[in-house]
């Protein structure tokens, strides 16, 4: 009666035990990797969403206090109405997401606003822009 494995029987084992690893371990790397890029991008689209919707949903007489990062959207608007063409940009070092958001005159009436979100990691992730149409205030 035979107990145990031969040195063979254990080399073989350890030797496909070890294929199995090299092939999984390039794999689980790069899917938490891919993970970390789309959390990257969804905070991005998130920011952006964010700085549109508000730029939208401001009004002189019934909006409360909101901004953008630590400007207040009055302040922004004081300067949309100053200028035909503006570029403003958040890129402090305390800001995860630095941003720009460019404004210019479609008409008399309309505001063309687009912004622009960055990856301040860097990194093979693109920006997001959003581009939106907003009545003069």
């Amino acid at each position: 009666m035979k107990r145990g494995f031969t040195l063979i029987e254990t080399i073989m084992g350890l030797f496909i035990f070890g294929l199995i690893v090299v092939t999984v371990i390039p794999i689980t790397n790069g899917t938490i990797n891919n993970l970390y890029k789309q959390k990257i991008k969804t905070q991005m689209i998130y920011t952006g969403e964010m700085v549109i919707e508000r730029l939208k949903a401001y009004d002189l007489d019934t909006s409360s206090e909101l901004f953008i990062y630590d400007v207040e959207i009055s302040q922004l608007i004081e300067e949309f109405k100053g200028n035909d063409y503006i570029e403003i940009e958040f890129e402090k070092e305390e800001y995860e997401l630095p941003l720009k958001i460019i404004k210019e005159n479609k008409s008399d009436f309309l505001w063309s606003i687009k912004v622009i979100v960055y990856n301040k990691g860097g990194g093979r992730l693109d920006n997001v822009e959003f581009k939106a149409y907003l009545q003069k205030k």
